[in-house]
């Protein structure tokens, strides 16, 4: 906005200031008015223009603390008309309101004053919007540079003379990291944590004006805060309505990439788990890390997975291929070496695991069969199980031979004169209970896969929809040597 000593300072108009009002208000407007009292048509900010016409019965004490009242940030007294210079008593209460006073020579018609603020303010706001775009394009060149983020926040910063900072909805800082969380932050984020509210919440206190603005187009995974020590200007407004649109963009963005990232490891994961090690290599080569497939591989399967743990395997591990979490479940085929970390990592989380046996990479199936049998086994006392301690230890360590083949006969009992029924339980154990990968390593139909299966639960007394069902079976096929 202009002040009234822009207008001061032009030649053209010949004003000239008395009394001891302040000069460096800005001027929102001109009015021009001969009422005694036109402060009902006026909204503040304004410089009014007065020949002095109206004969001010109580003076002019009255009208300049109104007129000040009102938020009218200068008097333009015009002489000539009415009064030949200005008004001893109306100086001494202008200056007492502390009102602005400027003397308007005769040759200066209002409407060139007028003309001039509009002038003044027409140029302001182009310069606002030359420096707004400016520092538009400079955002957008900032995101695409590896440290994009720092680079707009920097800029917001610098636009508004202010602190900017992105953080989570927690208030921990994601960007810069040593960036602090004033008191009137901390109240807008706890107040759009506790509603459904996508808008951005502004806080005016001692310390300034503080503005926090979701990120993201969906759920907020982070916020934009801006604390400035004077309410935000054409400029910033421009800036900021421009780095919450490109944060979010980089967010999605990133979240793109990512998605893609998970569903190519599950892809892979799965073709380990289907036997197709090969195809599986020519979708790892795809991911942005390019992890190599192991030799040897284990499989750890694990339940109550947090929906973040994909990606934080990902990022800590990337050589781990994981299958999408389905109900809270999900599967990691991974390098024997990084088993226990990656272990330690889902128990931390509080998971259940059941960790399979280390095989050659064409067999991961058969490791996560024996994960998935471990994971059975699993309780509160004790969340991780490994199938080579439980099924291949301890458990059968309990057991005398005589015992545990009695304990496999009496569960296949229905099975003893059905090897083709056996090894078709066998083949389904092994994959998972998954149909089409079960059918097509019997070389048999869907149907009749079915058939078979419906047949072994009635002849066993025991569902393979079932975790118990499933665990008992494959124990009794263990013990009794398979088909």
């Amino acid at each position: 906005m202009p002040i009234l000593a822009d207008l001061l300072r032009m030649p053209a108009l010949g004003l000239r200031a008395v009394g001891t009002g302040r000069s460096d208000q800005p001027v929102r407007w001109v009015a021009t008015s001969e009422l005694a009292d036109p402060t009902p048509y006026l909204e503040g900010g304004e410089l009014l223009l007065t020949t002095g016409l109206v004969d001010h019965a109580e003076g002019w004490t009255g009208y300049t603390r109104r007129l000040a009242g009102a938020g009218v940030i200068g008097l333009g007294f015009g002489i000539g008309l009415s009064h030949s210079d200005v008004p001893a008593d109306l100086v001494a209460a202008a200056t007492a309101a502390d009102l602005a006073l400027l003397v308007v020579p005769e040759s200066t018609p209002f409407i060139a004053i007028s003309k001039a603020v509009a002038h003044l303010i027409a140029e302001e706001e182009r310069a606002s919007t030359v420096t707004a775009l400016a520092v538009q394009r400079e955002l957008t060149r900032a995101i695409s540079r590896p440290d994009g983020i720092q680079r707009v926040l920097a800029i917001l910063a610098r636009a508004g003379h202010s602190a900017a900072g992105l953080v989570t909805p927690d208030g921990t800082a994601i960007a810069p990291t040593t960036f602090q969380l004033g008191d009137a932050a901390r109240r807008a984020l706890l107040a759009l944590r506790g509603s459904r509210r996508r808008a951005a919440v502004t806080e005016v206190d001692s310390s300034g004006t503080t503005v926090v603005q979701p990120i993201g187009t969906d759920v907020p995974h982070a916020y934009l805060v801006l604390a400035a020590r004077t309410p935000p200007d054409s400029v910033l407004r421009a800036a900021l309505t421009t780095a919450v649109a490109l944060l979010t963009l980089d967010a999605e963005r990133s979240r793109a990439a990512a998605d893609a990232d998970l569903r190519l490891r599950d892809c892979a994961a799965r073709l380990l788990l289907d036997g197709a090690p090969d195809a599986a290599r020519s979708v790892a080569a795809l991911l942005a890390d390019r992890p190599d497939v192991p030799a040897t591989v284990q499989v750890l399967r694990a339940e109550n997975v947090p929906a973040a743990a994909r990606e934080q395997i990902a990022r800590t591990h990337p050589a781990a291929l994981t299958t999408n979490a389905v109900d809270g479940r999900l599967a990691i085929v991974l390098g024997p070496r990084h088993a226990e970390e990656v272990e330690r990592l889902l128990a931390d989380l509080g998971c259940r695991i059941g960790v399979g046996t280390v095989v050659p990479v064409d067999q991961a199936g058969t490791s996560a069969a024996a994960a998935a049998t471990a994971l059975t086994a699993t309780s509160d006392r004790d969340p991780v199980v490994r199938w080579d301690e439980r099924f291949r230890g301890a458990v059968r360590a309990g057991l005398s031979d005589e015992a545990a083949h009695i304990l496999a006969a009496e569960i296949l009992r229905g099975l003893a004169d059905e090897p083709e029924l056996r090894r078709t339980l066998r083949a389904y154990l092994i994959h998972l209970g998954r149909w089409q990968p079960t059918a097509d390593a019997l070389g048999v139909h869907r149907n009749t896969l079915r058939k078979r299966i419906a047949r072994i639960e009635a002849l066993t007394g025991r569902s393979v929809d079932t975790a118990a069902g499933r665990a008992d079976l494959w124990i009794a096929l263990e013990i009794a040597g398979g088909a």
